[in-house]
């Protein structure tokens, strides 16, 4: 395979860190999606959950809409599953201040809400209300609304009766490949409600705190920053919390610099090195922003020009310091190196990776450079060296960086990494092991269920190939399917931490 996508490969390594990308297009495999069209003339059938009449809750005296709803189960579990309803406005004239309403009427309950300002449920009965962000919804456009939540074990979730301001949208069943619509999200708010009374909590692990080892290269820095050392500040009386902390936040995890910020990016650097060398640690750090990167996807950006990638890969370098670093050089820029550029680009990009290691180890000597050439799935071990070596890993390098993003098994990557390694002719290789402790989910990269944590970061491997298992990829925070891209959500951090 010379091709294979990584799973979620950009993600925010902080609230602080700038505006990073999705990697990856978002995709649904095996997802159910339910949808039909009832106009204003449906509220003369009313339904009633719980005694709580879904057109009565939000009825207008006046109603003069038309709405389409579609229910899509994203993942599920034994007990949970994230899943998302669509809502379209039908009719010709705007929806203010909307309400949106459905029922669940088999135990199933809503634990979180990711867009929405205002998410309630009783008994069966789900209400989502508008938030300043987005009170309109306008005629043709469609309101998603994703979420969390938890069903009994063995039932699968299943939602119906959809409102829209008192409006009902009935359900008929629809095929997920027919299903098109234009997509206007609600603003990405987590919305925490509490599990109906009487529902069984998720059983909660032991904290079992591993605190990391120190190898040849030093131990790895941990930062006191990141979405998920603020969700634990913020959520102490969670009962995931302790997990998460221990298990997640308080790990050595990766720095990503991906915004094309040349007059920002040496200070950030600088900034994060001296706080690691400060406490006698390595600070682990990713450069992402070559010029056609992604090849325009998902995660197109990067530099406008060469001379642009210079100036931002030097400002980089200027920041490391005299400690020890380790960086991972630009992921997918070899992986994609014949996915889209011509040959011309081709060698540009050859020639802009030979820079920035070169300028990395003449401002910083100490800096381990480790080229990404991406994992065991998509180059073949040959070909990811002849492709280092182009781009200066023999004379600049201090080998590669494999599986970043992905969930191949430390044995898979290693056995691939020995072999690129042995047709390079030097160096050590670095794997992210963020979420392989269950390996691939087939071909799955989107937040697949039942993936777990890895190998935690260390430098101390037992294997003089490896130089390091890190977490590259952040635990926890979203390839795109379980919440926005980058964004950080409990409940899969919890999951690969169980």
């Amino acid at each position: 395979m010379t091709d294979a996508p990584r799973a979620g490969l950009l993600s925010k390594a902080g609230l602080r860190a700038g505006p990073y990308l999705a990697r990856h297009r978002r995709e649904r495999a095996n997802g159910r999606a339910r949808t039909a069209t009832v106009g204003a003339a449906a509220l003369g059938s009313i339904v009633v959950i719980g005694g709580t009449s879904l057109v009565a809750a939000n009825a207008t005296s006046d109603p003069d809409h038309s709405c389409t709803a579609a229910y899509t189960v994203l993942r599920s579990w034994s007990t949970g599953f994230s899943a998302e309803v669509a809502v379209q406005n039908t009719g010709e004239d705007a929806v203010k201040n909307w309400n949106v309403n459905w029922s669940f009427k088999s135990g199933q309950a809503v634990v979180k809400g990711w867009e929405g300002g205002d998410w309630k449920q009783e008994d069966g009965l789900v209400t989502v209300g508008a938030n300043e962000d987005s009170v309109r919804l306008e005629p043709g456009k469609t309101l998603t609304l994703r979420f969390s939540g938890w069903h009994p074990q063995g039932e699968a979730p299943e939602a119906s009766d959809f409102a829209l301001n008192g409006v009902e949208c009935g359900v008929d069943e629809q095929d997920d490949d027919k299903k098109e619509r234009p997509t206007e999200s609600a603003s990405p708010e987590e919305s925490s409600i509490a599990l109906p009374p009487g529902l069984p909590g998720r059983p909660v692990p032991s904290p079992s705190k591993k605190p990391p080892t120190s190898g040849p290269l030093g131990s790895l820095f941990v930062d006191t920053e990141g979405q998920a050392v603020e969700w634990v500040q913020e959520n102490s009386g969670d009962p995931r919390a302790a997990v998460i902390r221990d298990r997640i936040a308080e790990q050595p995890q990766a720095h990503w610099l991906a915004a094309n910020n040349p007059g920002e990016v040496g200070s950030d650097v600088r900034s994060y090195a001296r706080k690691a060398h400060s406490r006698g640690k390595v600070p682990v750090l990713v450069a992402y922003n070559m010029t056609n990167r992604d090849c325009g996807g998902a995660s197109a950006g990067g530099a406008d020009s060469a001379d642009g990638y210079r100036t931002w890969i030097s400002n980089f370098a200027s920041g490391l310091g005299s400690g020890s670093s380790i960086i991972v050089l630009e992921p997918d820029a070899l992986g994609h190196l014949t996915t889209c550029l011509s040959s011309d680009q081709q060698q540009e990009r050859l020639d802009l990776l030979r820079y920035a290691a070169k300028t990395i180890k003449q401002a910083s000597p100490k800096a381990r450079v480790y080229y990404d050439v991406g994992h065991s799935a998509w180059i073949a071990a040959g070909e990811a060296a002849d492709r280092a070596r182009r781009a200066g890993a023999a004379d600049y390098g201090d080998g590669v960086a494999l599986n970043t993003s992905n969930y191949n098994t430390n044995s898979q990557e290693v056995a691939y990494g020995k072999r690129v390694l042995s047709a390079l002719g030097r160096g050590q290789m670095v794997i992210d092991t963020s979420r392989n402790g269950a390996g691939p989910a087939g071909g799955e990269w989107c937040d697949p269920a039942g993936r777990k944590l890895g190998k935690y970061p260390t430098t101390a491997t037992g294997d003089a190939k490896v130089a390091a298992f890190l977490w590259v990829k952040r635990p926890g925070e979203s390839d795109g399917c379980s919440g926005q891209a980058g964004q950080f959500i409990p409940d899969t951090a919890y999951d690969l931490s169980s």
